[in-house]
């Protein structure tokens, strides 16, 4: 079995764990929005494992796109466990999970797309650091004749 067919398969066992929570904790619309953001986050690691998980990658922050993916679940998983206690025990908006859900996704894919940038700018200098390595062989060998 390769590696991709894991992280799907563990994805998908992941989705179903988190589903069976609907057998043991109350349904409420914001259990309902923790869930889908759960999902999410599940997503986002299994996406992050699927394209950077390989040792083999180009990217130099591999880990660090796992990293923030791992993290948005923990944060994201902790602040649906506050959400659900505080509507159990009080009334408690379901906007207001749903907002912060979505700014706390919001911070994640912006870091994302800054580690993307990243990324991109290592590329580009070390695409100029072997020209400019390939213009000095060239000049070396040439230096003595």
């Amino acid at each position: 079995m390769n590696n991709n067919i894991r992280i799907i398969l563990c994805s998908v066992i992941a989705a179903v764990v988190v589903s069976l929570l609907y057998l043991v904790v109350p349904i409420t619309a914001t259990f309902v929005v923790s869930h889908i953001f759960s999902l999410i986050a599940i997503g986002s690691i299994a996406l992050s494992l699927y394209v950077y998980g390989k040792g083999n990658n180009k990217a130099p922050q591999a880990f660090a796109y796992i990293y923030t993916a791992v993290t948005y679940a923990v944060v994201s998983t902790v602040v649906s466990v506050i959400a659900c206690i505080i509507v159990y025990y009080k009334h408690f908006p379901v906007l207001i999970t749903v907002v912060v859900h979505i700014a706390i996704l919001a911070v994640f894919v912006i870091r994302a797309i800054a580690l993307n940038a990243g990324n991109e700018y290592i590329e580009k200098i070390d695409t100029k650091a072997e020209e400019k390595h390939r213009e000095f062989e060239k000049e070396k060998s040439t230096y003595w004749n």
